[in-house]
């Protein structure tokens, strides 16, 4: 069973260093045991990245889109994994406000991250653009590669035929507990003619060019990468093919 000793050893090994923007895609029980719970793993990331390092987490819910329901940004939950969960719910932690492609965020660059709003998703005035210019680490905990949040960044900066922009709009509640109506538009998938999201093409063209290395901590695979690098990888095979991201599913 993995303890907070080894998993700051662990991603200190892998690469992360004191200072770094780190943006995490997790699966605790990907790890195997982990002594303390999610917590643990909370904690040791923070030790590492040390007081100039800032963590950032995925607050995804996706209830407002698909459900129209509420979203308050002070009791919402993560739906993208519990340490995820217990980021938001950590006292030290600062929320993007979005009712969908929100974040949960630890570190130096929090309160400056978090004090810009948009109305878009994956836009160049959106989070994932941010992790570009602050020069993130993306690093992704599980033990099947499902790519990152960030694809679908360089899907928008280039236009791809295969989305498009959908108007969501609902009901969102703020920090000082004040509700109203608001709209917000997503680069959704164009599901009417069947496409679907398709990250293999892509992990193995990141990981032929060096940009992604795969390790592992525990049972959990890590999967880890420069934001920009990823960016720039990913926005030129678009370029040659561009569909390297999805695929069609037929009914």
């Amino acid at each position: 069973m993995l303890d907070y000793k080894k998993l700051v050893a662990e991603f200190k090994r892998i690469g992360l260093e004191e200072g770094d923007v780190v943006f995490v895609h997790s699966s605790f029980k990907s790890f195997g045991g982990v002594e303390g719970g999610p917590q643990t793993v909370i904690d040791a990331l923070i030790s590492t990245l040390g007081n100039e390092g800032t963590l950032i987490v995925p607050r995804f819910n996706f209830d407002f889109s698909t459900h129209n329901t509420p979203w308050d940004i002070r009791t919402t939950p993560s739906q993208t994994g519990i340490i995820s969960e217990f980021v938001r719910k950590d006292p030290r932690s600062f929320s993007v406000f979005h009712p969908i492609y929100s974040f949960s965020i630890i570190g130096k660059h929090a309160k400056e991250l978090v004090k810009h709003r948009y109305k878009g998703s994956y836009s160049k005035d959106s989070i994932f653009y941010k992790l570009r210019i602050l020069g993130a680490k993306i690093l992704q905990i599980d033990r099947v590669y499902k790519g990152t949040t960030m694809f679908h960044h360089v899907e928008e900066m280039l236009g791809v035929d295969y989305r498009y922009f959908k108007n969501f709009t609902g009901i969102v509640t703020d920090e000082n507990g004040k509700s109203y109506e608001d709209t917000f538009s997503i680069y959704v998938l164009n599901r009417e003619q069947n496409f679907f999201t398709y990250v293999q093409p892509i992990g193995k063209i990141l990981e032929e060019k060096g940009v992604m290395k795969i390790d592992k901590i525990g049972d959990a695979t890590i999967w880890y990468m420069k934001a920009d690098d990823m960016y720039r990888v990913t926005a030129d095979a678009i370029k040659k093919n561009p569909r390297i991201l999805c695929k069609i599913v037929p009914p």
